[in-house]
């Protein structure tokens, strides 16, 4: 795993165009803290729930808030949400503490929206989180965890964020944290 943390250290230190694949949970971790490390403005994440493992993870967790704290942009799309579960997770308690400052700019919808790739004939379904408009993970594999990852590919990144504000213009539901852990 160090030589593995390196790797995609170099790759988004040097914002290296390459693409490179992560095969597990604790691969994906490494890399969602390193594109919350390396950008500036904005993350958008879609994703199920982010009450697994890996969202609820302290080093996530920590990434995140560092990146909030230095005055970025969440955005959020989920199309699994559920009340109860972010009632016990510690990210959501962590995001409804944030959102209810003043200074802080976090963006939670829930959607219906079950995206794929264009070109997989089964329609197997994808979480992705883009840092600002250049690094990206895009899960091909939501159970196994496995993805397609890039620090430093624009093209890929604008795709992402264009299909991203498109389902959060037309398909998205305002989630309030607040009123979700005040009741």
């Amino acid at each position: 795993m160090k030589k593995y943390i390196e790797y995609i250290s170099q790759l988004a230190n040097n914002k290296i165009n390459k693409n490179f694949s992560n095969s597990d949970e604790d691969h994906a971790l490494e890399v969602l803290i390193k594109i919350f490390q390396s950008s500036n403005k904005i993350i958008r994440i879609f994703a199920g729930s982010l009450c697994s493992d890996v969202p609820n993870d302290p080093r996530y967790i920590a990434a995140l808030s560092d990146f909030i704290e230095r005055a970025g942009q969440v955005r959020i799309l989920l199309n699994d949400f559920n009340t109860e579960s972010a009632k016990n997770s510690n990210l959501f308690k962590r995001l409804a503490y944030y959102t209810s400052l003043d200074n802080t700019d976090i963006q939670i919808h829930k959607t219906p929206a079950k995206p794929y790739l264009k070109k997989d004939p089964q329609k197997n379904p994808v979480h992705f989180t883009v840092g600002d408009a250049n690094a990206y993970r895009v899960e091909t594999d939501i159970e196994k965890r496995t993805a397609n990852c890039n620090f430093n590919h624009p093209e890929g990144a604008e795709n992402l964020i264009a299909f991203f504000d498109q389902i959060e213009r037309s398909h998205a539901e305002k989630i309030d944290l607040n009123k979700c852990f005040a009741d």
